[in-house]
């Protein structure tokens, strides 16, 4: 019989395979735009607009830095790596200097780009993030050998945000008056990604989350210049739309692709709940962005200029259109917890790690 100290030896160290196993992560590929973004358009040539890397974004970042988030802190991507055991999300592809830096994933995600490879000039485009994707897999091949690479990206997150953009400036550019073509806009931005995806999968990855399009119309960049000085609902319209027909093709080309699960958060659910019961949520003010300047802080960019609230807690636009940490925070466990409300046909947690591991939002 094992004396004492071995039964105690062996308790502890059976504790630590359990919270070893409990605290597993899988890599986190990110792709899409400024809600994903953490630097890659750092050094890019692009509209002051597509950047953040300067104050007083990063405000209530550890070390208050800018990092290239459009946030006050941190960002969705985070609050999922969060949940997923990790510290904060994946480094952005553009500061990546060694193999080793990928092994946990990365971000691709650039400002101002979305699914159409004409939106955005100038910003990485989704296409080209897919090739840069599929550039790490070859490094990952070659650092760990085919197989276990294969493994590796199969067994990742792949996680994208997009679309927002596509929206942005089919509006700016047609007033998206007209049904008949704002159907024909929905169908084609629906077919690309539709492509995207399916590149993806033909580049070894199995397991996404994407998220669905918000109250796109809602944010002050919008409402500031609307003369009723509320949502501009045909906006709203175009998310719904877009949401629907992504939701039915993805589900169809999910029953065409052997072992391909997602995940299809309902984004737009998620910012209407909180809209419609701010306190619910500790949400105070869900029209003012918090940095800013002008007609409710959405006529001018954050920048060192502007200025800035004190209870960024309380609001739910942190700039002219991205939200605070507190409702990426709120999104994101949403997204990784939540019932089939916010969540089709899986949500993150069981996703990533099986039906055991699902819990009620």
């Amino acid at each position: 019989m094992a004396p004492p100290s071995s039964f105690f030896a062996i308790g502890i160290v059976s504790i630590l395979l359990v919270l070893t196993k409990a605290r597993a992560t899988v890599p986190i590929f990110v792709f899409g735009d400024s809600l994903a973004d953490n630097g890659n358009n750092n050094n890019l040539n692009v509209p002051l607009i597509d950047k953040s890397n300067f104050p007083y974004n990063g405000i209530d970042f550890p070390g208050r830095i800018a990092t290239g988030r459009f946030s006050n802190g941190f960002n969705s991507i985070d609050f999922i790596a969060k949940h997923l055991g990790f510290s904060i999300g994946p480094p952005s592809y553009a500061s990546i200097t060694k193999p080793n830096q990928m092994l946990r994933g990365v971000n691709f995600a650039s400002a101002g780009s979305g699914i159409q490879d004409y939106t955005g000039p100038g910003t990485i485009n989704m296409a080209t993030q897919i090739k840069n994707f599929e550039n790490v897999t070859q490094v990952l091949q070659q650092t760990l050998g085919q197989n276990q690479a294969e493994r590796k990206i199969a067994s990742s997150l792949l996680v994208i945000i997009t679309a927002n953009n596509d929206m942005f400036e089919y509006f700016y550019a047609t007033g998206a008056a007209n049904s008949t073509t704002n159907e024909q806009f929905i169908n084609n931005l629906v077919d690309r990604f539709i492509q995207h995806l399916t590149s993806l999968y033909n580049s070894g990855a199995r397991k996404f989350y994407i998220a669905g399009t918000a109250q796109v119309g809602c944010v002050p960049f919008l409402t500031s210049r609307n003369p009723a000085e509320t949502c501009i609902d045909i906006m709203n319209q175009l998310s719904m739309q877009y949401n629907s027909l992504a939701t039915l093709r993805i589900r169809q080309l999910s029953s065409q692709l052997p072992e391909m699960t997602y995940s299809y958060s309902n984004v737009y659910r998620i910012s209407s709940d909180i809209r419609e019961n701010p306190t619910k949520y500790g949400i105070t003010d869900i029209k003012n962005a918090c940095c800013g300047g002008g007609k409710f802080n959405g006529e001018i960019q954050c920048t060192k200029n502007a200025t800035y609230c004190s209870n960024r807690n309380n609001h739910f636009f942190w700039d002219w259109f991205h939200p605070t940490q507190a409702i990426s925070r709120i999104t994101a466990r949403s997204a990784f917890y939540g019932s089939s409300i916010y969540s089709t046909p899986n949500n993150i947690k069981k996703l990533v790690m099986g039906s055991q591991y699902i819990q009620s939002y």
